[in-house]
């Protein structure tokens, strides 16, 4: 690939695999993944799947390990892993669910309110460095455009499922705040 080709995500016939959108989207993934992993670890003590764990739980409030697993994008088993080195170490806090005996609800702590707060200012400086390449508005335009890929492509998921049972969860208030369908 050389310097003048204009990548638009899609490629043509003469193109490699560097000029998919999938591919660059994995590839900036990873390097966001690898610079939490290098970074969460060594200040804060917890693994980049903890911080998931907590940042997601943080935002619900309360939540089923399902609902919890799900929303983080893990098996339920490896959550419930997570869950209880979590809760041993403070983070986390079960209580029995009112409506249904067989689930617990979790939720922070303290202490895992604080750490999230902490993770999530250095998040923020993270996040700042990875984007400052671009302007302010490059920003905002970058984030409104990766919303409508989201959006395109959590609907082309929904055709390949093909939605058997025809039910539709509420509409979120935003596309990074959807769950998996």
């Amino acid at each position: 690939m050389n310097k003048t080709t204009r990548l638009d995500g899609i490629g043509d016939e003469n193109g490699d695999i560097r000029h998919l959108f999938s591919y660059n989207l994995q590839r900036l993934a990873g390097v966001s993944s690898r610079i939490a992993h290098l970074t969460i670890r060594p200040e804060f003590g917890i693994n980049t799947l903890d911080w998931r764990a907590m940042a997601v739980l943080d935002f619900l409030g309360v939540a089923t390990l399902q609902v919890l697993a799900r929303r983080a994008g893990v098996q339920k088993s490896q959550m419930s892993r997570t869950v209880s080195a979590l809760e041993a170490d403070g983070m986390i806090q079960r209580e029995d669910n009112p409506r249904d005996k067989r689930s617990v609800h979790l939720h922070l702590s303290p202490k895992g309110k604080q750490r999230v707060q902490d993770v999530l200012q250095a998040s923020r400086d993270r996040n700042r460095a990875m984007l400052r390449e671009l302007s302010d508005d490059e920003r905002l335009h970058f984030m409104a455009l990766l919303e409508k890929v989201t959006i395109g492509s959590l609907a082309y998921l929904k055709e390949l499922k093909g939605h058997e049972d025809g039910t539709e969860p509420p509409p979120p208030e935003t596309a990074f705040e959807t769950e998996m369908l």
